[in-house]
């Protein structure tokens, strides 16, 4: 009670009711300003649920995302296309995919190389339309990737405790005003990016003590200092005597806010001082884009205070910031609404104990206060030998209503909604200090100018280019553009061309990699026209996690990754092809064996298989064609320069004189794309014809040539010739389901014994009218406890989790 007996007995007080907008027309413009800018460009987040939170390299990451947007964290209608990204440690590019979000719900995966070394990788999500924001408003999620044959040395953290840590310090408010009473919080690092808890004192320039400091939690605590303006101050910590750490330049003139937020206070109290400021200036509080307050208030040296009720404030992240009349910002100070709309889930199991290799049947159930729910969850089931999942990890209600309005990584952020800790509001609110500030370009926003925007709603994949008459190469005006996906379903439609010959095809949907064939004609439908397509797409900075892996490995982290290394064994073991047999002698169908390894075919061996990397024409070609004609017996080429004719001997080929499927790197293309590879390119080349050909459907009915670059090499993904283009996208993530086995029906591959340590994942759960969805899946071949983690939203915003532990034991219930 001691904060609120010294905030009563300030002198100046207003009371504050609820929204409440000043006559002065700078505070109405400045309202208004806030709620159109963010009415017309509402904030859109992701948050990104997975199987679990450690990997081991091979693995495959399970993926459920939510997008919301809008001041209440609703399902987002606007973006279509989500990009996720996997980075190493060292800020390389690991994996690029994107899914698509069906009105703000989506599921994929990523596939873990078995290459990857060991350490701290970062997982990323956004949207093309969320690129109008910082990049540190992206999902950004940490996670722990182990080597199979790898080990972390340790070599690195032997000493870390020896470090001086990385100590910044927060005035309230944003700075420490020169004979105005503040309080500063301050957050410790260690070297891999952790809190660690400190102690130590500040001291004056002539090292005179003025008081002493400790942190509280996680590297975070608080000190009061009365700076003076001709003064230097420092910090030394008890650990590093020999060590000063400056704290911020006292200011001669500016704002401050003093704010008291206690969980048993119905209202949030403040107080502003000021220096050297004579003029009118005006408090809003806003949330997530809202202002959900607007006074004006006279700064003249004296301390002015108010409260304001907190049924005014939207639940979580919320700010103060204080303008002058020309709208520049003066002092922010961030709080927490601790009201987060959220709905009960259930998980009922039918037994209380399961055997192995037992059938699990759940029932899950949403609601609030009793009445049923229409809910979006996912599920996971994981081996509680092999999968540690951490109370206090990210989760979707920390995401959404804290994390994702901060700024910087957030450690153990579930920690700051556990009850048990009675000073749980006092993390929350040093929490606030040290990392809340808006990222919001106020000059933009209070100019009115913000729909303009750089990166645009996606609401399906895209090309674009131009369109140019073909002598004088000006905009073909009136023109239009056709196109093709080169697959079995063959889309195929037409758009027009703008006014200054730019053309964009924005209704794209389809998975993997695709070409695209493009056709330009002018506005009297003639081909008298240079078609060309947009190929620099870009890409956000790729940055690191902001932690590392420490130490060395876990007791439980060794004994994981063995089971890991069991597990493929076993793969190895059992997972072989039933169609082939074992043969005393082996022909090898093949002008030379390439190391497949380096090749990524996903169609398995053609009938021939021809490395033509050590062909001595293969520097002198010109064309692919030419590395292989004559070389393959029933491939017939003929032709030359751009007029090539390819026949493949085999039913339907020869007799019906028509040409083969042509596939680069596993996609397909029409025949004119082999223009725009050079032949020193390839690397290899397989045929498929006659049963080979059987995988490709009726496209491989007359054949199939495909060619493969050599790894490293240059990418090729466009051919442009004349009106027509060709072009090499890469799609939405193919759907991919879970592996679960049924142990319903014995079968021969149920032989192989099952290690498995995600036991089931169920992205797409929806429960119906009555809140009720029902699920089944088998356990596997160990004792074990099953940890069952639930969670996901509501149309309305409204967040909900739930967990249980199921138990398996050898013994028939």
């Amino acid at each position: 009670m001691k904060y609120l007996k010294a905030f009563l007995s300030i002198v100046f007080f207003i009371q504050c009711s609820t929204l409440l907008y000043a006559q002065n027309f700078s505070a109405q413009r400045i309202a208004d300003s806030i709620k159109n800018h963010f009415d017309v460009n509402p904030i859109e987040k992701i948050y990104l649920d997975l199987d679990k939170s450690n990997y081991v390299s091979g693995q495959t990451i399970w993926i459920k995302g939510y997008v919301t947007a809008g001041y209440f964290n609703q399902f987002s209608p606007l973006s279509k296309v989500v990009y996720v990204e996997l980075i190493d440690p060292n800020s390389n590019l690991v994996d690029r995919i994107k899914f698509y979000s069906d009105n703000g719900i989506g599921n994929s995966f990523i596939d873990l190389p078995n290459n990857l070394e060991t350490g701290k990788y970062l997982l990323r999500a956004y949207t093309n339309y969320m690129r109008n924001r910082p990049d540190e408003t992206f999902f950004q999620k940490e996670l722990n990737i182990f080597n199979l044959f790898e080990e972390k040395t340790g070599e690195e953290s032997t000493d870390i405790n020896r470090r001086v840590p990385a100590i910044s310090f927060h005035p309230e408010g944003g700075a420490l005003l020169e004979g105005v009473q503040s309080r500063v919080a301050f957050k410790a690092l260690n070297s891999d990016g952790y809190g660690i808890n400190v102690s130590g004192k500040i001291v004056d320039e002539a090292d005179n003590e003025l008081t002493k400091f400790e942190s509280m939690h996680l590297g975070m605590g608080e000190f009061s200092l009365l700076p003076e303006g001709n003064k230097t101050y420092y910090a030394i910590l008890d650990l590093y005597p020999e060590t000063k750490i400056e704290l911020p330049k006292i200011q001669n003139r500016g704002a401050s806010i003093y704010l008291m937020n206690l969980p048993q206070l119905k209202d949030v109290r403040f107080k502003l001082s000021s220096k050297a400021i004579n003029e009118k200036c005006f408090i809003v509080t806003h949330c997530r884009g809202v202002p959900t307050y607007v006074a004006s208030v006279e700064l003249n040296g004296q301390d002015v205070s108010g409260m304001i009720p907190k049924s005014n404030f939207l639940p979580g992240v919320n700010y103060m910031t204080i303008f002058n009349e020309k709208g520049i910002p003066l002092s922010e100070r961030a709080f927490f609404i601790n009201e987060i709309p959220s709905f009960d889930i259930s998980i009922e199991n039918d037994k209380d104990v399961y055997k192995k290799r037992g059938k699990v049947k759940l029932q899950i159930t949403a609601s609030q206060k009793e009445e049923a729910l229409v809910s979006y969850l996912s599920l996971s089931a994981t081996n509680n030998n092999d999968v540690l999942i951490s109370e206090e990890e990210e989760n979707i209600k920390s995401y959404f209503y804290l994390t994702s309005d901060l700024k910087g990584h957030v450690e153990d952020p579930a920690n700051y909604f556990n009850d048990t800790y009675a000073d749980a509001w006092k993390r929350l609110d040093l929490l606030m200090m040290t990392q809340g500030y808006t990222s919001y370009n106020w000059e933009k926003i209070l100019k009115s100018d913000a729909s303009d925007f750089a990166f645009k709603i996606e609401q399906a994949l895209s090309v674009s280019g131009k369109l140019e008459t073909d002598i004088f190469k000006k905009p073909a005006k009136g023109g239009s553009v056709s196109y093709i996906i080169q697959d079995s379903t063959k889309i195929f439609n037409k758009v027009e061309v703008n006014d200054d010959g730019t053309y964009v095809i924005n209704d794209l949907f389809f998975t993997g990699e695709k070409a695209i064939v493009l056709t330009g004609k002018d506005k009297k439908d003639k081909p008298n026209v240079v078609i060309s397509v947009d190929t620099l797409k870009s890409y956000p900075d790729l940055v690191s996690a902001d932690r590392q892996v420490s130490g060395t490995l876990s007791e439980f982290q060794r004994k994981s990754i063995k089971k890991t290394l069991e597990r493929k064994e076993i793969d190895a073991a059992y997972d072989f092809e039933k169609d082939f047999e074992t043969l005393d002698e082996v022909t090898v169908k093949a002008d030379k064996i390439t190391e497949q390894e380096e090749v990524n075919n996903m169609f398995g061996p053609g009938d021939n298989t021809l490395d033509v990397t050590e062909l001595e024409i293969s520097e002198t070609a010109q064309h692919p064609l030419e590395l292989i004609r004559g070389r393959i017996a029933g491939v017939r080429i003929s032709g030359s320069v751009v007029n090539w004719q390819i026949e493949i001997r085999g039913p339907g080929s020869i007799n019906s004189s028509t040409t083969p499927l042509i596939l680069v790197d596993n996609v397909e293309v029409p025949i004119d794309f082999l223009n725009s590879i050079p032949a020193r390119q390839i690397q290899t080349v397989e045929v498929y014809k006659g049963a080979s050909a059987a995988i490709f459907g009726v496209r491989g009915a007359n054949g199939v040539l495909s060619f493969y670059t050599k790894p490293g090499g240059e990418n090729f993904t466009t051919y442009e010739a004349g009106n027509a283009a060709t072009t090499i996208l890469k799609g939405y993530q193919e759907y991919r389901e879970f592996y679960s086995p049924d142990y319903s029906v014995k079968k021969d591959e149920h032989a192989k014994p099952d290690k498995r340590a995600v036991l089931h994942w169920e992205p797409n759960i929806i429960t119906n009218e009555d809140g009720e969805y029902f699920l089944e899946f088998y356990t596997s071949d160990e004792d074990m406890d099953i940890t069952v983690k639930v969670e996901g939203m509501t149309q309305a915003g409204q967040v909900g989790m739930a967990k249980t532990t199921l138990k398996v034991r050898n013994k028939e219930n």
